[in-house]
Parts: C-alpha cells; sequence; structure tokens
C-alpha cells in the first residue's frame, strides 16, 4: 500500500510518496529516499519507485520525495535547486516522520542516489533517530564534479559569471546562478563530514559511472570510521538495464543490520 502526502519545506510543499509493509510494526525502519539532480522521486528507469516497492515487500516503510522544484513537488527548477535548500527539504521531510504518531518508535535509513548522496551524508549529523545511511554513486568531489562533468567548465563559467544555462549534461533543464554559487560559497564537504558519523554506512558505486567518479566513494569507504561496506556491481550512474542491483545489495545488508 502507498499513500501520498504533501510536506511543507521553505514555505512550499514537497511531494512525497509513502510505501507501507504488509506487518508494519512501530519499530520497523523507514527509508528516506533521496533523489539526485535532475532527478525524482520515481527515478530513472523507475530506479527508485522499484527500490521503493522491493523495500515494502522487505517488511519496510520507504519514503521517496522529490525535492523542491523537482518531480512533483512545487517550486521551480531554476531557482530552487540548491545544495543549502536540499538539506532543509530533507530536514524538512525527517521532521514530519519524527511528527509522527505511527512512527515514534521507529529508525531511519537515508537513502542517497548521486547529489541525493551528498545530501544524506551531510544534512542531519545529529537527529538520533537516523540509524544508518545507504549512497549510490554519491557526490563526493561537487566543486570538481559539477563545474569538469555535470555542467561542465562552459556553462560552469556562465553561471559563476550570473547568467541562466541550459541543455547541461544531456538534460533540457534550466539553472540559474544559485547553485553553482552555493557549492563555490559553502565548500561541501561530505568526506570529511562523513568522518564524524558512527552508524553504519553502505556504499555502491558502479563501474561504469561516467557522471559521478567511483575515486570519491573509495575514498569515502578508506576514511569513514563506523561500520562501513560498499559494493561496486558493474552498472552505470542510473543502473540502467540493471535496476535490480540496487534492492538486491540494500535489503540484504539492512536485514543483516537491522531486522
Amino acid at each position: 500500500m502507498k499513500e501520498h502526502i504533501w510536506i511543507p519545506s521553505r514555505g512550499l510543499r514537497l511531494s512525497a510518496m509513502l510505501h507501507q509493509p504488509a506487518e508494519g510494526r512501530r519499530d520497523t525502519p523507514l527509508v528516506i529516499c533521496c533523489h539526485g539532480f535532475t532527478g525524482d522521486k520515481v527515478g530513472a528507469n523507475q530506479l527508485t519507485l522499484n527500490l521503493a516497492k522491493k523495500l515494502a515487500q522487505a517488511g519496510y516503510y520507504a519514503l521517496r520525495f522529490d525535492f523542491l522544484g523537482s518531480g512533483d513537488s512545487e517550486g521551480e527548477f531554476a531557482v530552487d535547486t540548491i545544495v543549502s535548500g536540499w538539506q532543509t527539504d530533507l530536514r524538512n521531510v525527517v521532521d514530519w516522520v519524527n511528527q509522527q504518531a505511527r512512527f515514534a518508535e521507529t529508525p531511519i535509513i537515508l537513502y542517497g542516489h548521486s547529489l541525493g548522496g551528498l545530501i544524506a551524508l551531510t544534512a542531519l549529523p545529529n537527529e538520533p533517530k537516523i540509524a544508518g545511511r545507504v549512497v549510490f554513486a554519491p557526490v563526493l568531489y561537487p566543486v570538481a564534479n559539477f563545474r569538469d562533468i555535470i555542467l561542465g567548465p562552459e556553462l560552469w563559467a556562465q553561471s559563476v559569471a550570473g547568467k541562466l544555462i541550459a541543455n547541461f549534461f544531456a538534460k533540457g533543464f534550466y539553472l540559474q546562478d544559485q547553485f553553482v554559487k552555493d557549492l563555490l560559497a559553502s565548500d561541501y564537504d561530505p568526506i570529511g563530514e562523513a568522518t564524524n558519523l558512527q552508524k553504519p554506512l553502505l556504499i555502491i558505486h558502479g563501474t561504469a559511472d561516467q557522471a559521478v567518479p567511483p575515486a570519491g566513494s573509495e575514498e569515502l569507504l578508506q576514511k569513514y570510521v563506523g561500520p562501513k561496506e560498499i559494493h561496486r556491481p558493474s552498472i552505470d550512474h542510473v543502473a540502467t538495464g540493471s535496476i535490480e542491483v540496487l534492492p538486491q545489495i540494500i535489503i540484504p545488508w539492512l536485514d543483516k543490520k537491522f531486522k
């Protein structure tokens, strides 16, 4: 069973879908799914939707949502897409979960894909109900990754100069300058911040990923001091043709750590 929910954030509303297991208990873990840049809560090739369904079938709650300006959420991608704003969105989603009586004893697992992985690692370092984190192809060197690959040097320079940019990484999105300027001003360091985390961490990074270099995940693995595990499947950035790989890795890990 699934339930659509509107969650307030940044003066607007996030569109979220809650997948419920057949026999959820008060202490059944809930996985919150964070999509990536230009993504949404369904995911490429229904990647995130498929993961949420499989999680519910395996006995877990799954909550997938769209950041403001993405998918079915309110806002505009060009103006509302900003890492600091995405961090706020995730905090508001977790706050909503914490306000629900049915989830009073529910441990939370954060799952983040690509830029959503950066958010999952940095947004809530001190939230006591977060019991673990899963990151798939996480963005860990955000400035270099967006400057050199995702946007490219030309569009990056235009955005730094305050210009509206479009058509990056074969996507037809528009983006104003707040995203790049926030990356530069905030100097996000998800690997450094993750060294302060202690909860179990699962890293998944495909060896055929052309969007986000796997080297970042290897450094994260080396520097993370809590319980950690990495999988390196032969898939690309969105698991094209192999969407079953994610639940096949994630569900056994959840069973081992939290069930």
